[in-house]
């Protein structure tokens, strides 16, 4: 129970700053709470000891202590440095008064080491005209003490082993009280910096979501262009038949649950097969294979995505009671690969190979996957493939091309002919 309410009073004044505000918010409210507690005891003390001798000191005391409760009513309403000046001046005076009644050598003086310590951690680098000041306050206070101040064995009202009480005693709590507040301040850095490692591992998930892994470094070391050209890149089309009537049928939610659910099982393979998905266009979907990393076996990657798309949607089929096709095409060529935008990034390809690919898709039938003679002669022999003649293709004229049907089963090692040993 205390420790919910030591934490609920620690973060007033905490909305929306940014971390490194909020824990100096927390801090101030966290020192004042400390403070508030350190001085109200203090005057407890004096007020039983006699308040002839410790009226000064006494008085201080309760100064700082209603000082320190309205820093938390500062804190709460936003004004922040208000509050950080209603900490740290407060209870400098209250160490002041202490020494000069009961002497410049007693341990007091240490706390105006902890305060000037405090004045760095709380205010901002845009306050620090306030860091120097109050870290001047102390360290002028100190010096008062230890120059002006009596020598605590003059002060009537202290006996020496009194006086060594005192001084060890505040030794000993200004250390933990400086161990403490360096804990507090430190945990929430510690906080903040893991907060920072997540949000930072999240944004370079999403940017690799976005682009491929060599992209996304190279983009993240310049800020020139980046555009490439490559030799021999194959490139996959595929638009799904059926899609607008269906979408007619379902719920906004039912069709994006289903779109969602094929794009990323065709995202899982190409994961998985090593192809780079470029991007969905509606309910159509582009990958290629050969950039940003070139790869000899490109064309065969991206028919064993093909064939691989083509089983997963009739799995989806199946699931939802879908009657759902793939018109997929294929094309090899060269191409010249870039990142355009500047809020919203995309890795795109361009040229005539695109072009074509995209062309072999629109132009073939509902579940084949049509590829050109380019991409059949990198994939006979492994892969089933049959004509389908000489077509008219849109922009392109009369092209020769094939339908990809299955991979070829590796053909078994013939076992060795027994030898026969001769009788």
């Amino acid at each position: 129970m205390l420790a919910k309410l030591v934490m609920k009073w620690s973060s007033l004044g905490i909305v929306d700053q940014p971390a490194g505000e909020q824990r100096r918010i927390r801090l101030t409210n966290q020192s004042a709470l400390i403070g508030t507690v350190s001085c109200s005891s203090f005057a407890t003390g004096y007020a039983i000891a006699d308040l002839r001798y410790f009226i000064a000191p006494f008085a201080a005391n309760v100064v700082a202590v209603v000082s320190l409760l309205a820093a938390l009513g500062l804190s709460r309403r936003g004004h922040h440095t208000a509050a950080r000046i209603a900490v740290l001046a407060p209870v400098n005076t209250a160490v002041l008064a202490a020494s000069m009644v009961l002497g410049g050598r007693i341990g007091f003086v240490y706390y105006e080491i902890l305060f000037a310590a405090v004045a760095f951690l709380v205010f901002s680098e845009k306050e620090k005209g306030f860091r120097y000041f109050f870290a001047g306050m102390s360290a002028a206070f100190a010096a008062i003490a230890l120059l002006v101040a009596p020598p605590s064995d003059r002060v009537l009202s202290v006996s020496a082993a009194t006086g060594t009480a005192l001084d060890v005693t505040s030794a000993l709590a200004v250390i933990a009280t400086m161990c403490l507040i360096v804990h507090l301040f430190t945990g929430d850095t510690t906080r903040a910096e893991d907060r920072l490692a997540e949000e930072h591992a999240r944004s370079e998930g999403l940017l690799l979501n976005i682009l491929p892994a060599p992209i996304s470094a190279r983009l993240k070391e310049t800020r020139e262009s980046i555009a490439d050209g490559f030799a021999e890149v194959t490139v996959l089309f595929a638009d799904i038949v059926g899609f607008t009537e269906l979408s007619q049928k379902l719920t906004p939610a039912e069709l994006v649950d289903m779109l969602n659910r094929t794009f990323s099982s065709f995202d899982d393979l190409a994961e998985r097969i090593g192809v780079e998905k470029i991007k969905t266009i509606g309910d159509c979907y582009m990958v290629a294979a050969g950039l940003p990393e070139k790869h000899p076996d490109h064309a065969s990657r991206v028919a064993d995505m093909a064939l691989g798309m083509r089983d997963a949607l009739e799995r989806i089929n199946i699931e939802g009671g879908y009657s759902l096709r793939l018109r997929i095409g294929l094309h090899t060529g060269p191409v010249v690969a870039g990142v355009i935008g500047k809020r919203k990034f995309i890795y795109d390809l361009w040229g005539d190979t695109v072009n074509t690919a995209s062309r072999m898709e629109s132009s073939g039938a509902p579940g084949e996957i049509q590829v050109t003679k380019e991409v059949f002669a990198l994939l006979d022999g492994a892969f089933e493939l049959e004509s389908r003649g000489t077509i008219k293709v849109k922009g392109k004229g009369d092209m020769e091309t094939y339908l990809l049907k299955s991979r070829r089963a590796p053909v078994a090692a013939s076992a060795p002919a027994e030898r026969h040993a001769e009788v």
